[in-house]
């Protein structure tokens, strides 16, 4: 077939576009956005580079006017239920590491955690090296609280001066 544009927009289709139009080699625009089409066939040959990110345009964009959203791998543009249309592009982290916002997310947040723990550790590491050979330290607060105890029994717990020692 030469059939070249194909416009469907606004034309109440329901249920599942039909996998012939994989077979209209020529195509090089359809537009299926605002009907209630549920599955999308694969069109390869769509790839947005005659018009730009207008090439093959449905309703997969998210608020859906569906109870799930159409999922549409080859669609260059994606509406949603409020009339919005937005090119399907990579996103930078999409580019650059080939992970999902999710993926990255979930990743991200797991390499956080593990730096907290990492962290944490090292702290009460340190912290207990420090007071490990430091036997001065130890005996001289011992020292501090046998004072605190003297000097509340003789000022009595009662005293409003207990509250400075």
């Amino acid at each position: 077939s030469k059939l070249t544009y194909l416009r469907l927009s606004y034309n109440a289709f329901t249920g599942v576009a039909p996998e012939s139009l994989g077979e209209l080699t020529q195509l090089q625009l359809l537009q299926l956005q605002s009907n209630r089409i549920t599955k999308m066939p694969n069109i390869p040959q769509l790839d947005g580079s005659i018009y730009n990110k207008s090439t093959f345009v449905t309703d997969c964009g998210v608020p859906s006017a569906f109870d799930e959203a159409l999922e549409c791998e080859h669609c260059t543009m994606c509406c949603n239920a409020n009339e919005d249309c937005y090119p399907q592009e990579d996103t930078r982290i999409a580019e650059h590491l080939g992970l999902s916002y999710s993926t990255f997310a979930v990743l991200f947040i797991s390499c956080f955690i593990a730096l907290c723990c990492i962290v944490a550790l090292s702290l009460y590491l340190f912290s207990k090296r420090k007071n490990r050979g430091n036997a001065l330290t130890m005996s001289a607060e011992r020292r501090l609280e046998e004072d605190d105890k003297y000097a509340l029994s003789r000022i009595g717990n009662e005293s409003v001066y207990s509250y400075f020692v």
